[in-house]
């Protein structure tokens, strides 16, 4: 039966998800930015903007780290600004535009695609360029987005070198995939929402396009503490069956702990269903690429609950046909 749901076979492609983040490790590893760097952006849409959000997660503050999702950079993005275009297709509209914006501003430049136009572009200009494996959809091929990145911080000494991607190959191996199919049952026929804390928002974010993308469904996030100044009294009146999964990191405050446990006791009293997730490993990088190859397979197998083939964006697919006749 799984097969018959998921023609483009997405189950492989998660299964080889560890494969992924190994050959990524390879990428980037000569890129070598010229100082100074005052400020990072990811310029991408869709899955291809989500290294931003994880690399926000791994760094935390220790510089600014901003996600365009958008036809020009920020107002403030200067030739000392370090400007990721990334585009799994390399044909992304907006992304081509920033790429064209970042070219004006004279700001460092990188760009991390499977081929497409800014393959060519970065030809033609002689901007660094890491091409990246394609034919896989690109919510799925965040390892090669992601590394390659990270291998390019290191190399320009921007952020210290470790061993911390040593260690995600190994923490991928081992998730579990029956975890997700018991949350996954969980969540049919209800409308999910994910919290997390706010420097773990990634994982929320990624959980929730997961069952978009996959399921074909709504889903909701947010993080705390924010959640508890406004979002926590709509459940006071609840107009929809919904189910929340909070995450919470072991490297998430006590202060935020407190919060998610005693909102679960409130929302509970509410009648609706919450599920502490609790995230453990051996650093924060193995820690968020697990959790999120997790929430892959929860929205992969979601998708097979409502017999929906997890891979196709029909409704994406019809508003880029729809923008490219007009």
């Amino acid at each position: 039966m799984p097969a018959e749901i998921d023609k483009e076979h997405m189950i492989d492609v998660l299964d080889n998800f560890w494969k992924q983040c190994e050959t990524a490790s390879q990428f980037g590893l000569d890129g070598k930015i010229n100082p100074p760097v005052n400020a990072i952006v990811i310029a991408g849409m869709g899955g291809s903007a989500l290294p931003g959000e994880i690399l926000r997660a791994y760094l935390g503050t220790k510089m600014l780290i901003y996600s365009c999702r958008d036809y020009n950079l920020p107002e403030w993005a200067n030739k000392n600004t370090l400007v990721f275009c990334v585009s799994y297709s390399g044909n992304t509209e907006e992304t081509l535009s920033t790429y064209k914006d970042a070219r004006k501003r004279g700001c460092k430049l990188v760009c991390i695609a499977s081929g497409g136009k800014l393959s060519d572009a970065c030809v033609r200009d002689k901007v660094p360029f890491v091409r990246v494996p394609g034919g896989i959809q690109p919510r799925d091929a965040i390892g090669y987005m992601t590394i390659p990145i990270l291998n390019i911080l290191m190399a320009s000494k921007i952020i210290s070198k470790n061993a911390d991607t040593t260690h995600v190959t190994s923490a991928l191996k081992t998730v579990d995939k029956e975890k997700a199919q018991e949350i996954a049952k969980k969540l049919f026929n209800k409308i999910p929402i994910f919290y997390s804390s706010r420097r773990m928002a990634a994982l929320a974010m990624i959980w929730k396009i997961k069952v978009n993308e996959n399921a074909k469904c709504q889903a909701f996030f947010n993080v705390f503490p924010e959640m508890n100044h406004n979002e926590m009294v709509g459940f006071t009146h609840m107009k929809g069956d919904f189910y929340i999964i909070m995450m919470e990191d072991e490297e998430d405050s006590d202060h935020i702990k407190k919060r998610m446990e005693i909102t679960k006791h409130l929302l509970q009293k509410q009648g609706c269903p919450v599920l502490l997730l609790k995230i453990t490993g051996k650093n924060r990088l193995a820690r968020i690429f697990s959790t999120l190859l997790l929430g892959a397979y929860v929205g992969y197998y979601l998708a097979l609950e409502y017999k929906i083939d997890p891979s196709p964006v029909v409704m994406v697919e019809e508003l880029k046909k729809m923008l490219a006749s007009k």
